[in-house]
């Protein structure tokens, strides 16, 4: 046994004896999922009070689905955690559930082999793999252990784990350590533990996401924008039309005053012949 190894489960001996943590109630996949998202790079408790929150206003997880993104950040509230990149992840991948199943469930999985399972969840965009750990171990039964940031930072900081911010290494390293028949378990416990400790030190930044759906106010924006380019497209095309029509109107006063010209000249010069004529007769 490594030096790691021992320290895991020398920490993991004194977390049992410190903590109880409760189990999680039976949910459905899609629901866990849900619980999975809010409960990644936060609490337990934060996740169970936001998850409340939003069913309370919602009629059902469609229309969690459908409801816009501010929406819903207003609802958990904007100093939830990564608040709005959570939410975009999450309806990211409430959308493609709905798209593969024709409804937010994941019924099609239901008794299914544990790799048709897995490969189900890590085929959802925007998943993170913690949240799909937590879906394949609470409501599949998998051999998984989900680590986020957290987690892996505290770790890290115990010895247990020597790279915290190489979340697939610290899960494999896990895995390693516990049974398939003692992941629940051990999540559990290690969850508990994770959400009673302070992460001081650790930064956490957005994972930098596309934001496929942005705020309103972008939006606007780019409306006026535009707005003011079209403005700007017409008003040069008005000024060039009205450009050409001052150049043409002084072109037909020109011509038009070199045909008076030359109409003048020719009654000077018919006068004149008329003149000479008179003048012979008289002689």
């Amino acid at each position: 046994m490594s030096d790691q190894a021992k320290k895991f489960e020398t920490l993991l001996k004194k977390i049992k004896k410190s903590y109880k943590p409760e189990e999680f109630p039976p949910r459905d996949g899609v629901t866990q999922l849900i619980i999975g998202f809010l409960t990644w790079e936060t609490t337990r408790d934060q996740a169970e009070d936001a998850l409340g929150a939003l069913m309370e206003v919602m009629v059902d997880v469609n229309e969690l689905r459908i409801t816009h993104v501010s929406e819903l950040v207003e609802i958990i509230g904007k100093k939830y955690p990564f608040a709005q990149e959570r939410i975009i992840r999450l309806r990211e991948a409430l959308n493609a559930v709905y798209n593969l199943e024709h409804g937010v469930t994941m019924k099609s999985i239901d008794g299914k082999g544990k790799k048709e399972q897995k490969a189900y969840l890590d085929a959802l965009p925007a998943v993170p793999s913690y949240v799909k750990s937590q879906v394949m171990l609470l409501c599949y039964g998998g051999h998984a252990m989900p680590v986020d940031r957290r987690l892996a930072f505290l770790l890290e900081q115990e010895g247990v784990v020597s790279d915290g911010g190489d979340l697939p290494a610290v899960e494999s390293f896990l895995l390693k350590q516990v049974k398939a028949s003692d992941c629940l378990e051990s999540h559990l416990y290690l969850q508990a533990w994770a959400d009673d400790q302070k992460v001081a030190g650790l930064k956490m930044k957005s994972t930098v996401i596309e934001l496929a759906d942005k705020p309103r106010g972008s939006v606007k924006k780019t409306t006026k924008k535009a707005s003011k380019s079209h403005s700007e497209s017409a008003a040069k095309k008005s000024s060039k039309k009205t450009t050409a029509k001052k150049s043409s109107s002084t072109a037909t006063k020109k011509t038009a005053a070199k045909k008076t010209t030359a109409k003048k000249t020719a009654a000077k010069k018919s006068s004149s012949k008329q003149t000479k004529k008179k003048t012979s007769k008289k002689k």
